[in-house]
């Protein structure tokens, strides 16, 4: 009896946290998220629906798996997203003949190059799910060829944090 009311517990709690991912409102809110990305540190997960890192540990493990549950395919869904709507921010900015919208697709080249060593840092914090390091690399792979288009239109400077 109190297993079943336990597991109904459980399942009340997975069905009212599932992810969605939300459609981004504003250009300044994918620029956000993706700034947010290219600074995550090694041992940091990020927490999909409240926009937070969290240190590996045993008490973020519980807090994700039952009260503020998120995953790693919740990540991934997330970054795919944030990239996918970042590039095409990009797009239209590079077509514009708008100044400001120019110099915005400067920033944004800036900030997809910096994403990347958010990603390595990412990976190296799930280093044990093979799949999920693959996932990361194809994305930097993907990264980087896509940002080859505008190299010769943009120059840009690559910035460089410290760990």
């Amino acid at each position: 009896m109190y297993s079943q009311l336990f597991k109904l517990g459980v399942n009340f709690v997975k069905e009212k946290n599932l992810y969605k991912i939300n459609r981004m409102d504003s250009y300044q809110e994918i620029i956000s998220r993706l700034k947010f990305i290219g600074k995550l540190k090694k041992g940091e997960k990020i927490n999909t629906k409240q926009m937070y890192v969290q240190q590996e540990g045993i008490a973020t493990m519980i807090s994700r798996t039952f009260w503020s549950q998120d995953n790693r395919i919740n990540t991934i869904n997330f970054i795919h997203e944030i990239i996918k709507f970042s590039f095409e921010l990009l797009h239209n900015y590079n077509r514009s003949d708008n100044g400001s919208e120019q110099e915005l697709a400067k920033h944004i080249i800036n900030d997809l190059r910096q994403v990347n060593k958010g990603l390595e840092n990412l990976k190296h914090t799930y280093i044990l799910d093979t799949k999920f390091c693959c996932d990361i690399d194809t994305l930097i792979e993907d990264i980087k060829a896509k940002l080859v288009n505008y190299n010769e239109k943009y120059i840009v400077e690559e910035y460089i944090e410290d760990d």
